[in-house]
């Protein structure tokens, strides 16, 4: 013998038990909810807040009615909206009644009846209790009723529910209904409910017979939420050895991924270091080829100084002889100096030297400067270079072998060609280029 049906047994004696006790109340009936009673509805286009059946903190907005309610048929108290279009009416209506049960116990059984149009779904305390004329599965607000009710009669026929005293709590109970139609275009709608307390001891077979359907649906819950259990189990255990398959995959594809990105990285390394070897080497090769080319024009420039001063020197034997001569062969011999001097003014290599070694010094400044202002005379650039060269003015003026008044001359007309304002100082100008 199972536990359950010790079980059912127990409750089947402590019924009577309790129908001898209450044997007062043997035939007392009481309505504890009554057709004309005062329920809450909701008829509005959309539907009510999630867990409408569970909760009653939104009821505020809902409205107050007599029961039956429902619209299109003069059995109702209550009349309403069924929506803007009569040809496309709202499937569903909501309703709810609170309601006070000092103690559940005080009768044997509940009977719930129920006139409905269509079909309806009742919740006591956010459980179902009831389904009458409607589909299995979840109940949504475009659910219809399974048939269409057509006759007078099956309009106002009462179906009937047993309810058990454990179904209530002590203090403070909800009803929460929802009524379906079958159809958008059908022309009516009827709901209204009644809740009687029964202590008849007519009541004690179905209430036996209540009892024992409710252990075994009780027993049949507990044998299928353990059967789910078990394949729970299962499922837990089999995604748990998956799990660790698959673990040892992420493991194996994290050590293959890092032995690629160690090889990779390595190989990367290398080349880089290869490359910076080779680059090094580059650059070496290159200074060393420019140090051979600075020090050829380091030689060329010796050379040519040497030359300058052989000049210089043949110069001055040459001046020291004619002191003595006549005056035809000293007019010949400075003549022939002379001629020398300009050779040697003449030539050009210094300068080209010059701006060779301060471009290559000062990043190409005099191609720039040239560039910015190609109406530059030849000896303005080179005043400007002396310039950026940090150099004083009587040092211009000899080089260029003009007077330092007309060195400032020159500068005002650079700065002219240079179209800068007076207040702008051609030596800042210079050095910002």
């Amino acid at each position: 013998m199972t536990n359950m049906n010790l079980y059912s047994r127990f409750i089947i004696f402590f019924s009577l038990l309790t129908f001898l006790f209450f044997s007062t109340k043997i035939y007392a009936q009481t309505k504890i909810i009554k057709t004309g009673d005062t329920w809450f509805y909701f008829d509005k286009s959309n539907t009510p807040p999630v867990n409408w059946e569970k909760s009653n903190e939104s009821i505020s907005e809902w409205q107050e009615g007599i029961s039956p309610l429902g619209y299109g048929d003069s059995y109702n108290k209550t009349n309403i909206s069924f929506g803007d279009d009569p040809e496309n009416k709202h499937i569903t209506k909501y309703f709810k009644k609170i309601f006070r049960l000092e103690n559940p116990y005080d009768f044997l059984v509940y009977s719930l009846n129920v006139v409905r149009d269509d079909g309806v779904v009742i919740y006591l305390n956010g459980r179902e209790v009831m389904r009458n004329n409607m589909p299995g599965g979840e109940i949504l607000s475009t659910t219809e009723a399974s048939s269409l009710v057509v006759s007078s009669e099956a309009e106002t026929y009462v179906h009937k529910k047993l309810l058990l005293p454990d179904d209530f709590v002590a203090g403070v109970n909800t009803l929460s209904v929802s009524v379906h139609k079958a159809r958008k275009t059908s022309i009516d709608c009827i709901f209204t409910l009644e809740l009687i307390g029964d202590n008849d001891s007519k009541m004690i077979p179905f209430l036996i017979e209540e009892r024992s359907i409710k252990n075994l649906t009780i027993e049949a819950k507990l044998k299928e939420q353990n059967y789910e259990q078990q394949l729970k189990n299962k499922d837990l255990n089999f995604q748990i050895l998956e799990q660790s398959k698959s673990n040892h995959k992420v493991v194996i594809y994290i050590l293959i991924f890092l032995l690629i990105l160690l090889i990779v990285t390595i190989f990367y390394i290398n080349k880089n270091w290869t490359n910076k070897n080779r680059k090094l080497e580059n650059d070496l090769s290159d200074l060393k080829e420019q140090n051979v080319n600075k020090d050829k024009s380091m030689i060329t420039s010796s050379l040519h100084l040497l030359n300058n001063q052989q000049l210089l020197k043949d110069l001055k034997n040459d001046l020291e002889n004619s002191i003595d001569k006549d005056a035809n062969s000293l007019r010949a011999q400075t003549k022939k100096l002379i001629n020398q001097i300009e050779y040697n003014i003449g030539t050009n290599d210094d300068w080209e030297n010059l701006k060779k070694h301060f471009n290559a010094v000062h990043s190409g400044y005099y191609d720039k400067l040239v560039k910015l202002h190609p109406n530059l005379s030849e000896v303005e650039l080179r005043h400007c270079i002396f310039i950026k060269l940090y150099m004083q003015t009587k040092e211009i003026a000899s080089i260029l072998h003009i007077d330092p008044k007309s060195v400032q001359a020159s500068r005002y007309r650079i700065k002219k060609k240079l179209e800068l304002d007076e207040e702008v100082d051609l030596r800042d100008y210079l050095l910002n280029i």
